[in-house]
């Protein structure tokens, strides 16, 4: 039959994963043996073909890996002997696996791996994956593209060498309890996609490898950013990790994943902060007879640096300046009453009067006094009259009286003779 009106599918998997059972699903015909029981019904690789809607549809399917009676070394030789004998080309190539199980086996990885070394990157944009034991109902196909997916795509990237793969499409059938109509469309579904697929020819196949040993190396606290989040400047580290893959047959091929970050963390580096002291009394000031206290809120920059425990400290800045009212200029006024005279014709006037004065206190308690004036309207005058003053003539002393005061004369002469002055 001619070529363009052949499709040619391939299934590999792990023992029990239902591959067999799809074949004969896409052939709508029980071609190969199937098995409910754990253990492998294809040993070597097996094609079968049917012809529906004028195209044949061409199954090849696959030992089943993993299985313990087996080698994997083995399994992958006889495979590659029955591709290389295989003169009609292959369109698509499923990856068949159990739903419930979401796993990417080593024996799937290792015959992915031979494939790819064997056709090169044409086999990936032919590869997609059929998840068996999965019901239209099945509750986790999200999980499947939002996690497996991403896994399977680094697995390629990592064989390849490819920054991007093509996205590998998804198909979900139930071979042990069929819903018909289910199965159908996703079988559909499949086939579509297979015809789309340009046939490779699998005759040309190269020198492949069985397998390779991964190695995980490691970087560790590698410096990638200086970052700076409010008042703290932050080193950026990362650790890394990448997979060195050697192929089991050949040591000098080795190929290498990409760096991928499996842990960041930050480091302060400097962090800068506001020391303030507030309220403080920095002198005082007068205006308008007040007395004001003088107060600043400062303010200065303080950095730390994690690396070499300094500390430096900016200058005080004035952040806001207060006056706070301490003292007032208060006056009060005193009132006294004063008495005084003054000559008037025929006697004198005697008045009395109220004076007043301001007297202010600042606010350092110093006095500071007004002169006395006169308060209108408070003077109360008195006139008095002179009363006239009678002067009597002496009249002449007797001559007993002048007798008796001579002798009194005499007498204290001579006492003051006899008595002398005290010394």
């Amino acid at each position: 039959m001619e070529d363009e009106k052949s499709v040619v599918v391939m299934f590999i998997g792990d023992t029990g994963s239902g591959k067999s059972s799809i074949g004969n699903m896409y052939l709508k015909e029980n071609v190969f043996e199937t098995s409910d029981k754990p253990h492998a019904c294809t040993l070597v690789p097996k094609q079968s073909s049917k012809i529906i809607n004028g195209t044949e549809r061409i199954v090849i399917d696959t030992e089943g890996f993993d299985d313990g009676d087996h080698i994997t070394e083995e399994q992958i030789e006889r495979l590659a002997q029955y591709l290389k004998n295989l003169q009609t080309g292959i369109n698509a190539i499923g990856i068949v696996i159990q739903a419930p199980l979401m796993r990417l086996t080593k024996g799937v990885k290792d015959v992915v791996k031979f494939i790819y070394d064997a056709f090169g990157d044409v086999i990936l944009s032919h590869l997609c994956v059929i998840w068996t034991f999965s019901s239209s109902t099945y509750p986790d196909r999200q999980t499947r593209d939002n996690e497996y997916r991403p896994l399977l795509a680094k697995y390629l990237q990592e064989i390849s060498g490819a920054k991007e793969t093509p996205n590998i499409p998804f198909y979900y059938v139930n071979c042990h309890k069929p819903d018909k109509e289910f199965c159908v469309q996703s079988m559909t579904q499949f086939h579509g996609w297979a015809v789309s697929r340009k046939k490779f020819s699998s005759a040309d196949i190269k020198e492949a490898t069985y397998g390779y040993t991964a190695e995980e190396e490691k970087e560790e606290r590698v410096r990638v950013d200086i970052i700076t989040e409010g008042n703290v400047t932050y080193d950026k580290y990362i650790d890394s990790i990448r997979l060195k893959c050697i192929s089991n047959t050949n040591k000098k091929d080795i190929r290498y994943s990409d760096w991928e970050t499996i842990k960041e963390y930050k480091e302060k580096i400097v962090e800068v902060h506001e020391e303030n002291q507030n309220n403080v009394l920095v002198g005082y000031t007068y205006e308008n007879g007040n007395k004001y206290e003088i107060r600043h809120d400062l303010v200065r920059e303080v950095t730390f640096f994690f690396k070499t425990n300094e500390k430096k400290e900016g200058n005080w800045t004035i952040a806001r300046e207060n006056k706070v009212l301490v003292g007032e200029t208060k006056t009060h006024e005193e009132v006294i009453e004063k008495e005084s005279t003054e000559p008037a014709e025929g006697g004198y006037n005697r008045i009395k009067a109220s004076f007043k004065r301001m007297i202010k206190i600042n606010p350092d308690g110093e006095a500071s006094f007004g002169e006395f004036q006169e308060i209108p309207g408070t003077r109360i005058s008195n006139f008095v009259k002179n009363k006239p003053v009678v002067i009597k003539e002496l009249e002449k002393p007797s001559i007993f009286e002048k007798l008796l005061l001579t002798v009194a004369t005499i007498g204290s002469i001579f006492l003051g003779k006899l008595i002398p002055p005290k010394p």
